[in-house]
This record gives C-alpha cells, sequence and structure tokens, in this order.
C-alpha cells in the first residue's frame, strides 16, 4: 500500500498534468481569433506536438549559464516593442493602432505596408532578414549535429519557431535536453544580433507612456513630477555629521 506522502505527489502530478491540458486547450482556441499579441504567442510558442506541461518554464529557460538569455526571453515575451512593431503593447502619445495595423517601418519607408510580425521580421523583411542569413550556417550545422533535417529545408514557420528557441517537431523527448544545451546559445546569440541590428536602423525612443488609457490627462496631473532623493549633511544627536537623505521635486521645466 502506497504512503500517503507518495499519494498525495502521485495526485499533485495527476491534477498538473489535467490543469495544463486544459489550460493549454483554452490558449490554443485563440488560433481561431484575428490576429493579436496572446493569438501570436500561441502559435509561435506553445502550437507544437511536444505539449510541454504549463506549469513547467519553456525549455531556453532551463539552460544553466547561456549568455543573451535574457534576450531570447524579451523577444519571445513581446517585450521588445522596438524590434517586433505587432509587439507594440503602448501608446506613443497617440493612439495605439491595431494589431494589423503595426506595420512594418523598414517597409514603410519603402512604400510598402505590411504588418510587422515576428516571421516578417526574421524572414521576409528586406532590413533585417540579413540577420538570419548570418546565423544561417550555425543553424546548420545544430541540425546537422542534433540528426535533424537540413535547416534549408524547414518552413518560413518552422525557422521562425526554432530561432526563436522552440525545438522541431523532430527533436524527440530524449533529445530535448541536448537540445537545450546547443541550441539555446545560439537562439540568444541571435536574438542579440537582431536587436542590435534593428537599433542601429532606427535608435530607440525612450517614451514612458502607459497602457492604462486613463494615465493620459490634459490637465495639471499629466505634468510629470519625478521624486528624487539626495544626501546632505546634518548633525546627529551628538554632534556628529552625518548624511541623510532629502526629497524635493524636479518637474519637466526645472534646468537642475
Amino acid at each position: 500500500m502506497a504512503k500517503t506522502p507518495n499519494k498525495e505527489k502521485s495526485y499533485k502530478k495527476y491534477l498538473e498534468s489535467q490543469c495544463s491540458e486544459q489550460w493549454r486547450k483554452h490558449l490554443e482556441l485563440t488560433l481561431s481569433d484575428p490576429p493579436g499579441r496572446v493569438r501570436a504567442y500561441v502559435y509561435w510558442h506553445l502550437n507544437n506536438k511536444h505539449k510541454r506541461s504549463m506549469y513547467k518554464p519553456a525549455p531556453y529557460l532551463t539552460h544553466p549559464s547561456c549568455p543573451y538569455q535574457l534576450e531570447l526571453l524579451r523577444l519571445r515575451t513581446q517585450h521588445t516593442i522596438h524590434i517586433i512593431p505587432s509587439h507594440l503593447h503602448y501608446t506613443f502619445r497617440a493612439p495605439r493602432a491595431d494589431y494589423q495595423d503595426r506595420v512594418c517601418p523598414h517597409c514603410l519607408d519603402k512604400g510598402t505596408t505590411v504588418l510587422g510580425d515576428e516571421i516578417h521580421i526574421i524572414c521576409h523583411c528586406p532590413a533585417t532578414k540579413g540577420v538570419l542569413q548570418q546565423f544561417t550556417a550555425k543553424f546548420q550545422g545544430l541540425t546537422r549535429l542534433l540528426d535533424l533535417p537540413p535547416f534549408a529545408s524547414f518552413t518560413q514557420d518552422e525557422k521562425t519557431r526554432m530561432v526563436l528557441g522552440n525545438p522541431p517537431p523532430q527533436v524527440l523527448q530524449k533529445g530535448l535536453q541536448e537540445w537545450i544545451m546547443e541550441a539555446t546559445p545560439i537562439c540568444s546569440k541571435f536574438a542579440y544580433a537582431l536587436r542590435m541590428h534593428v537599433t542601429s536602423l532606427h535608435p530607440a525612443v525612450v517614451d514612458m507612456s502607459s497602457d492604462d488609457e486613463a494615465a493620459l490627462s490634459d490637465g495639471p496631473i499629466a505634468t510629470m513630477i519625478s521624486r528624487l532623493f539626495y544626501f546632505h549633511l546634518v548633525s546627529n544627536q551628538r554632534g556628529r555629521p552625518q548624511m541623510a537623505p532629502c526629497l524635493y521635486l524636479l518637474t519637466p521645466q526645472d534646468n537642475r
């Protein structure tokens, strides 16, 4: 007869698998929705045969020491709004464009209007697809090392998923750890190279706009006030000098 702790552990695993499956099915329903950020994330990162547990991190996050891993995390979680235009999730002092209207600025400069999503920036855009071309030899070597079909034979969708750190369908469960160790560094370096290349084309403008429309106001509240600390010398109870923090208010009109 199984011990109580073992029963609890087994039941926990059972519940996790059932909840993970239901959670995944709920997210996969968005694949039939109009294009959007949630649908894009599900399509690129969850729509695969591996069906990893939703209670466990994505494989690339389990690499013990990978340079530029944060770059890959930002790219996958749609943080890089100046690299992938469709990732835009807050306003720049103007009404936020609908997802389908978040066009590629590089192609717009050439007179072409096309959605600036992941596959366009990585594989199609003439201004940015050169980054993938620079890494093609590395990904080709990776597929050869892991005994996968040639990288050149992958479809554009499969290439996009792979460079974003998702294992191809041909990677078996027993080979997943090898994929993590070999592929994650290459994918992370690709994410870093893509950011550096796009930034060199259009230097990012830092904007503190909010996703909350109520945060925008035409009244005096709209004036940004930054709380800044500085330190000055004071005398303590024993008459000895010490540094004490002091708070002042700095408005955009100040020249300090």
